[in-house]
């Protein structure tokens, strides 16, 4: 009776499988950082404005175009199916073309659409030539028609960007020790990525630190400097518990700053040692717009919703230090990320990117001084971009000292590159204990395979999704913001 009751689900997992592919996580990600994240990478460096000061560049559109090869007698020929790049021990990757735009003393010079290099394309994504392909087809372009896609094909050989798990970014995380309770949280915006930690001492003093702050600074002189002015203003920033009131007097009792230029020459002593004060107090607007919590934003009308945000991390630290809220735990699935080939693709394009454009800067500055004529052509270099990619793609060396990202992908039987494909791995330490991080924890279940794990050194840091999970792609927290307005919700 219990095996017949069973066999009823057969069925419905049947039907579940053959709708959908196993690396169809994989292949949406790759989808999106082309359609999407490309054009943000762009627009987050529009303009690039050279140490020559007459000239500038204006970046438009970029788009990247179905895989194709450029033969002995320098003829494209489309289309470039996987197949002939394995044969041939060629990478299938497609050209990237921007638009660009050169300016001298604000008069336009030289625009057009140029190659700025090579993006590998990954097999049975939307810019993949097998794409909507049917089995016959398949098999005409010399393809298993059971194959699943998901890799990419470097030098003729099959590659994997292997699944990195990470903390979330801009998720506020208690912690405790015997003599502090720290709240910290890791603002993202773009590439950089900014450590902002509160510290309540036993002497119930609260300290904060980010990125080029002084140390030692106390968090109510940075609240002044973000533009609370007066007591009253730090008080309100704060919930009336009386707990977290007793702190808040504590601390405005023990900050002798009390206006907000005090505050900003404080920190402004730190980052611009021995300067004007003019100098300093606008160097210190600059550090604090720049490098504190820069997920808000990183103009100056955002530094009171920063000074707020610093007020609800601090109220978590006191909160903890009291007992009224548990200590995060870092291992509970809610706070991890799990970044796929399109995220790690575009950290790798950015870091690319950012060096294209530093060598275009170079060969203006060299163009210029040597009196030669200025145009787009002469300045772009396409290997500055797809050197990079390659290198990084080959031996799986990545952006933030990450090894082993990239690997061969295994052919010995079916379940092989079906594994590879659904591989995690921790970015933590593999010769340290780290036993908790190591252990299963109750939010895997139907996440992670319990069972699915290396021996040795990697055990518990390289695990396996499980063949039913699925992982989202990101979408745009402003959207559901909009939303949640319209709806009349109360942000508090």
């Amino acid at each position: 009776m219990k095996g017949e009751a069973q066999s009823d689900y057969w069925p419905l997992i049947d039907a579940y499988f053959r709708n959908r592919n196993l690396a169809e996580q994989e292949i949406a990600s790759f989808n999106q950082f082309i359609e999407k994240k490309l054009h943000e990478i762009v627009e987050e460096n529009r303009i690039i404005s050279p140490k020559i000061e007459e000239v500038r560049i204006e970046l438009g559109k970029i788009e990247v175009l179905k895989p194709r090869i450029v033969e002995a007698d320098g003829s494209p020929r489309i289309p470039f199916l996987p197949a002939e790049s394995k044969l041939r021990n060629r990478t299938y990757a497609g050209p990237i073309n921007l638009e660009m735009k050169l300016l001298r003393r604000d008069v336009e010079q030289d625009a057009k659409k140029t190659n700025i290099g090579e993006m590998p394309i990954m097999v049975k994504s939307n810019l993949c030539w097998l794409n909507g392909k049917n089995p016959e087809e398949l098999v005409a372009s010399g393809e298993d028609p059971l194959d699943f896609g998901g890799y990419f094909i470097i030098n003729g050989s099959e590659k994997v960007l292997m699944t990195q798990e990470v903390l979330a970014s801009d998720r506020v995380m208690i912690s405790e020790s015997l003599d502090k309770v720290t709240a910290e949280v890791i603002s993202t915006k773009g590439a950089f990525k900014g450590r902002v930690r509160i510290t309540r001492n036993n002497d119930g003093i609260l300290y904060v630190t980010f990125p080029a702050s002084p140390r030692k600074l106390r968090l109510f002189v940075l609240m002044r400097a973000l533009g609370l002015k007066s007591s009253s203003d730090i008080m309100n920033a704060f919930p009336e518990e009386i707990e977290i009131h007793n702190d808040v007097l504590l601390n405005l009792e023990n900050t002798p700053i009390k206006n907000v230029e005090e505050a900003l020459d404080r920190i402004g002593k730190y980052v611009a040692p021995g300067q004007v004060i003019d100098y300093r107090l606008r160097r210190a607007q600059e550090v604090i717009d720049a490098f504190l919590l820069p997920h808000i934003g990183q103009n100056p009308e955002n530094r009171i919703a920063k000074a707020y945000y610093l007020a609800t991390m601090a109220t978590k630290a006191v909160e903890r230090h009291y007992k009224l809220r548990p200590e995060d735990d870092r291992d509970h699935y809610a706070n991890k990320r799990l970044e796929l080939s399109g995220k790690l693709m575009e950290h790798l394009f950015r870091y690319s990117f950012k060096y294209f454009i530093k060598d275009l800067k170079f060969q203006i500055d060299r163009t210029v001084t040597r009196r030669r004529k200025l145009n787009i052509s002469t300045i772009v270099r396409p290997g500055a971009v797809s050197e990079r990619i390659g290198f990084a793609m080959s031996t799986g060396n990545w952006i933030g000292r990450s090894t082993g990202v990239s690997k061969f992908m295994d052919r010995v039987n079916y379940l092989s590159p079906l594994t590879d494909l659904r591989k995690v791995k921790s970015p933590l330490d593999k010769n340290r204990e780290l036993y908790e991080a190591r252990d299963v924890h109750g939010t895997h279940w139907g996440r992670l395979d319990p069972i699915e794990t290396p021996d040795g050194p990697q055990c518990g840091l390289v695990k396996n999704l499980c063949l039913l999970a699925e992982v989202t792609t990101e979408s745009d927290e402003k959207e559901v913001e909009s939303l949640l307005r319209k709806m009349d919700v109360k942000f508090k």
